[in-house]
C-alpha cells in the first residue's frame, strides 16, 4: 500500500506553478497551429503603376531582419486622389535614420510599377514602445497616424509590401508580408517553446515527488502481519 503524505505550502505551489507552465505550453501550442495553417495562406497582392513618390512624407518602422535589427522605409505614393504607402527598402542599424540622409527606394524614384503584398496596419503590442512623430519613428505600423505626422490626407488604410532590393540589384521578397495574423517568427520558433513549458512541466512533477521520497512521505507502507 503507498502512502503519501502532502506538505501543503508545496503542494499548493506545486499545483499553481504546474497549472501555469501547462497554460504556457498550450497557448504556445495553438499559436505554432495558427501560424503553420497562416503560412499556406495566400496574401493578396497588388500592382501601382502611375504613381508620383512624396518623399518628404517618408516614415521609420522598426523591425527585425534575418536576426538583424533596423528599420524599414515607408514611402508614400500619391496615386490618383489616395496617398498610399509603400514599404520597399531596410535600413539595417539600432539608431534610427534621419529623413534628410534617405532617399526613396530607387524603384520608386524611377517609376516602375509596384508590386507588393497588400497589408494591414497592425495595432501595438503591450510593450511596444511609444512612437516618436517629430522624428518620423514607429514601433507599429499606424498609417493613419503616420500620414498625419507627414501633413497627407486620403491615407489609403493599406500599404504594400514590396520586395526588397539589394546592393547588388537583385530583389529579395519582403520579409514583413506575411498573412494576417501571423508575423516574422516561424511556427517551429512556437513549437519550442511549447515543448520547453511543457517540459519544465514534466520536471516540476518528478522534482515534487522525488522530495517527498526522500523526505519519507512518499512510499510503501509496512505491512501489518496478523500475530
Amino acid at each position: 500500500m503507498i502512502r503519501f503524505r502532502p506538505l501543503p505550502l508545496m503542494t499548493l505551489f506545486a499545483v499553481l506553478s504546474l497549472a501555469l507552465l501547462l497554460m504556457l505550453g498550450r497557448w504556445q501550442w495553438d499559436r505554432y497551429v495558427l501560424k503553420t495553417h497562416l503560412a499556406h495562406q495566400a496574401v493578396p497582392e497588388m500592382t501601382i503603376e502611375n504613381y508620383q513618390p512624396i518623399a518628404e512624407g517618408m516614415q521609420f518602422v522598426y523591425g527585425i531582419r534575418d536576426g538583424e535589427p533596423g528599420w524599414r522605409v515607408f514611402t508614400p505614393m500619391q496615386t490618383g486622389d489616395a496617398v498610399i504607402y509603400v514599404d520597399a527598402d531596410f535600413i539595417a542599424g539600432v539608431a534610427a535614420p534621419k529623413l534628410n540622409e534617405v532617399r526613396p527606394p530607387a524603384a520608386l524614384r524611377y517609376g516602375a510599377p509596384v508590386r507588393g503584398a497588400s497589408m494591414r496596419g497592425e495595432p501595438p503590442g503591450a510593450f511596444t514602445p511609444p512612437p516618436r512623430p517629430l522624428e518620423r519613428v514607429w514601433y507599429n505600423v499606424d498609417l493613419a497616424a503616420m500620414g498625419r505626422a507627414a501633413g497627407l490626407e486620403n491615407v489609403a488604410d493599406y500599404y504594400i509590401a514590396a520586395p526588397y532590393v539589394r546592393a547588388d540589384g537583385r530583389a529579395v521578397p519582403n520579409p514583413f508580408a506575411h498573412a494576417p495574423g501571423a508575423d516574422p517568427l516561424p511556427p517551429e520558433r512556437h513549437l519550442g517553446y511549447a515543448l520547453t513549458w511543457w517540459g519544465l512541466a514534466v520536471v516540476l512533477v518528478g522534482v515534487y515527488f522525488a522530495y517527498h521520497v526522500s523526505a519519507g512521505r512518499l512510499g510503501l507502507a509496512p505491512s501489518r502481519r496478523d500475530d
